[in-house]
């Protein structure tokens, strides 16, 4: 997502027309901004100049509850890490899903990263967004978890399936690596291995939603893997049962800090699909318009978007599912196996 303004304003007004479809799917995948939600705006205009290492308190508004009583944006917020868990997704839509579950009674921010923070029995949820990719992920994780201690960094959001799976699947991490070099892939030197105690209460949790898991390796790229001839040479080469761009990052973060880390995602698109673009022409600062161009040329591509768009709607859904489960549990203490 990022900053900078809204892709209309960048966009002539002869490509338009496309966009209704396309935004939504640009906002999962691309680094521009979308126009905010009324609370969104609301939020952000009651926000105060932050510096250094910092952790205020911005606004007590939450996404489905009613408004509470504001607090004055300098009052710091809780530094204690006590079952305090660091919720990080990469976009909006992504963010939204756990929103849904997890209701925030106060919208803070830790040294510029807005962070919706709520009660969930007797644990804290920090949910956050990061961005699109590895890079601004690590930096947001590390700015997160330098300023405010963690009890648990959980990666969350959608997922590609490089084995076989349904759309709205969970996908359980047990390790996490980076990988690169497109067409000959190789992992990193960087995998991390998820907590197995908190891997459990997943299950769990993913057992009350009777959903179905997949568990095991996830491989984080620093690129969209958009063909599908590419996701099985990924999966030939790591056996991996997964594909993001962030958990790697936020888990070498998470390592860092010596917090334990989960990762927990639902399956968005499959091993044997074409994404519709490549989706890497919006990830580039002046790429929007070769991709713009791409959807005009093939218009059948309008109908590939529309299908990841659903199917995104599919993994939101079955997200916010999952997490609702899993604050239910009846747990009073994480207990992380390290």
């Amino acid at each position: 997502m990022g900053g900078g303004p809204p892709y209309r304003d960048r966009i002539p007004s002869c490509v338009l027309s496309p966009l209704p479809l396309v935004l939504p799917i640009l906002s999962i995948v691309g680094p521009g901004d979308v126009p905010e939600s009324s609370d969104a705006r609301e939020d952000a205009s009651r926000r105060s100049p932050t510096a250094g290492t910092c952790v205020r308190l911005l606004s007590s508004r939450s996404l489905n509850s009613p408004p509470a009583s504001f607090v004055g944006a300098g009052q710091p917020l809780s530094q204690s890490s006590e079952n305090s868990i660091a919720v990080f997704a990469a976009t909006r839509w992504e963010l939204q899903a756990v929103r849904r579950a997890l209701s925030a009674d106060r919208v803070g921010a830790i040294d510029g990263v807005r962070c919706y923070v709520g009660q969930q029995g007797n644990r804290t949820y920090w949910v956050i967004q990061t961005g699109v990719g590895p890079v601004v992920a690590g930096r947001v994780a590390e700015k997160v978890l330098k300023a405010q201690a963690m009890s648990l960094v959980m990666s969350t959001g959608f997922a590609c399936a490089l084995v076989p799976a349904q759309v709205g699947d969970l996908i359980v991490g047990t390790g996490v690596s980076s990988v690169q070099g497109e067409g000959t892939w190789r992992m990193g030197s960087d995998r991390v291995l998820c907590d197995e105690a908190i891997g459990s209460d997943i299950l769990v949790a993913a057992q009350d939603a009777r959903m179905a898991v997949r568990t095991g390796l996830v491989v984080s790229s620093g690129t969209v893997v958009w063909q599908a001839e590419e996701k099985r040479r990924l999966q030939r080469a790591t056996e991996a049962t997964a594909l993001d761009m962030e958990s790697a990052a936020l888990a070498s973060a998470a390592q860092e800090h010596r917090v334990p880390m989960a990762i927990v995602r639902t399956v968005s698109d499959l091993l044997d699909e074409d994404l519709p673009l490549d989706f890497n022409l919006f990830l580039r600062p002046t790429g929007w318009l070769k991709g713009m161009q791409a959807i005009i040329v093939r218009p059948s591509s309008l109908a590939g978007l529309n299908r990841l768009r659903q199917q995104s709607r599919v993994a939101a859904d079955r997200l916010t599912d999952w997490f609702r489960c899993y604050a239910a549990l009846d747990r009073n203490v994480l207990r992380p196996s390290r």
